[in-house]
């Protein structure tokens, strides 16, 4: 009670605050506006004499804004009508101005400048990483798109709640806290792994048609000569054998990233999410017809995270990108970052300062090039990375409750007796058969026999010879098939 009178109390105390009582200039309006606008003559809808300067009121409110723009624009009085001194006019408008600047601000002072809404996916990504410390876990993808308004995403108009998101945003704080809470007394074990961008499949079809090439000592690899009018024999298959894509050569690369061309460094996908750090070696380089040649300047290679799909075939899976990173001419640079990985993400590559190429088309393919290549001589990814254990966000959920294996108490159990129960085709199956055709036989013959007997002449009973005849026929005829049935059977 006490609650419910305290709520009201306040209630009324912001509803009070926001009336906003002024004293009307009396003395402007009765000497320049009465005449038109008294209650007789009321031009235009309008009765000074009875308008009160209560500006709470929104449609009071509006009228008066209307009041001081008509005067100030020098509309009112109207121009036939002798002209209010210009202090009068200006004092007026300015008392006025000042009226409704200070029934606004008390109206603000209590109502939202906006109505109360739920998180965007976007916000509420970004809280979930802040809250829980796991920059880039990916949830925005699986959340409902957000709707807009007066062209913003962010108005609560359109940010309505349905039981789609509900379901979706509990989904994503499922998905949440099993990311969250550790499974295991000890950390998963950090590895560094080498990566060549000729592991992947593509990029060895793609050195087949010249629009990469293989390089040794920043020069052409002898063991893979740039394919020119003639490819190399055999396609992939020798080359995998002779280890020719292992052998630590630098990919150098003339193509831009397209539909049908994206370059992966598909010997690692995350299994663990979590944070990575990334080591990669970029340099730039010239091409002269099958020569390497000073590079123009330094180019920019992009890194981004790709998320792998179904079984990670192919090219066109979703990613984001980390960044873009320069590419010296002629001298290798090393650039390193940590970065935060979902399951099932690699690093996918791109010479994204290159002009779209396509050499495989071209008579001579690479031997007939000439231009700008991006070469990659390796990616290292050491991971995952955790600075304590149990991470972060579980010590947020369980603090400092140690990591102990659950142990079941084993009960000895043991199942309920199945009731024995006789196979089909058995002969106790067989016998009962033959003896219920045999008891649903001996009522038709019973009742054969009965209908003879009287056959002799019943006329008392209305029961003629022919009449028994035809149903003793029919009986037999019934007999005859419960026979044919206990013989099938």
């Amino acid at each position: 009670m006490i609650q419910r009178q305290l709520i009201l109390a306040l209630l009324f105390t912001t509803q009070a605050g926001v009336c906003v009582h002024a004293q009307q200039p009396t003395a402007f309006l009765s000497k320049h506006c009465y005449e038109c606008h008294d209650a007789d003559s009321k031009e235009g809808g309008l009765d000074l004499t009875s308008l009160q300067l209560e500006l709470s009121s929104a449609d009071n409110f509006a009228r008066w804004v209307k009041i001081h723009d008509r005067i100030a624009a020098g509309e009112m009085p109207p121009k036939d009508q002798p002209r209010p001194p210009v202090a009068d006019k200006d004092a007026t408008t300015t008392w006025l101005k000042q009226s409704l600047i200070a029934a606004e601000k008390a109206a603000r002072q209590t109502e939202p400048r906006t109505g109360m809404r739920r998180l965007t996916r976007a916000e509420y990504e970004n809280t979930i990483r802040d809250l829980f410390d796991m920059p880039g876990i990916a949830l925005r993808n699986d959340l409902p798109a957000d709707g807009s308004a007066h062209g913003f995403d962010k108005n609560s108009d359109a940010l309505d709640i349905s039981h789609v998101n509900l379901t979706k945003y509990l989904a994503a704080a499922d998905h949440t806290l099993n990311l969250a809470i550790a499974t295991q007394p000890q950390p998963p074990t950090s590895k560094t792994q080498r990566i060549s961008l000729a592991s992947q499949y593509i990029i060895r079809v793609v050195l087949q048609g010249g629009d990469c090439v293989l390089l040794k000592n920043k020069q052409p690899d002898p063991n893979f000569p740039p394919p020119g009018d003639q490819g190399h024999i055999g396609g992939l298959g020798p080359h995998g054998a002779m280890e020719t894509y292992s052998n630590e050569s630098t990919v150098g690369v003339f193509r831009h990233e397209n539909e049908s061309f994206n370059p992966y460094f598909l010997e690692f996908a995350t299994i663990y999410p979590g944070r990575y750090r990334i080591r990669a070696s970029f340099w730039s380089f010239g091409w002269d017809k099958g020569k390497v040649v000073p590079a123009r300047g330094t180019e920019a290679a992009r890194l981004s995270a790709v998320q792998l799909t179904s079984n990670g075939r192919g090219g066109g899976h979703p990613s984001y990108v980390l960044g873009y990173y320069d590419a010296p001419p002629n001298n290798e640079k090393v650039h390193e970052f940590v970065i935060w990985l979902n399951v099932k993400e690699t690093i996918g590559f791109n010479a994204a300062s290159l002009a779209p190429v396509v050499n495989y088309t071209r008579k001579g393919r690479a031997m007939a090039f000439t231009g700008p290549g991006i070469a990659s001589d390796w990616l290292d990814v050491e991971g995952p990375l955790h600075d304590v254990w149990p991470p972060h966000s579980h010590q947020l959920l369980f603090g400092d409750l140690p990591l102990a294996e659950f142990k079941t108490r084993r009960t000895e159990r043991h199942p309920p007796a199945e009731a024995k129960v006789a196979p089909a085709g058995s002969h106790r199956h067989s016998q009962s058969s033959r003896s219920d055709c045999r008891n649903v036989d001996r009522p038709q013959r019973t009742a054969t026999r009965r209908c003879r007997s009287t056959a002799g002449g019943v006329s008392s009973q209305g029961v003629s010879a022919s009449g028994c005849g035809r149903g003793a026929q029919g009986l037999r005829r019934q007999g005859g098939r419960a026979a044919s049935s206990r013989r099938r059977l």
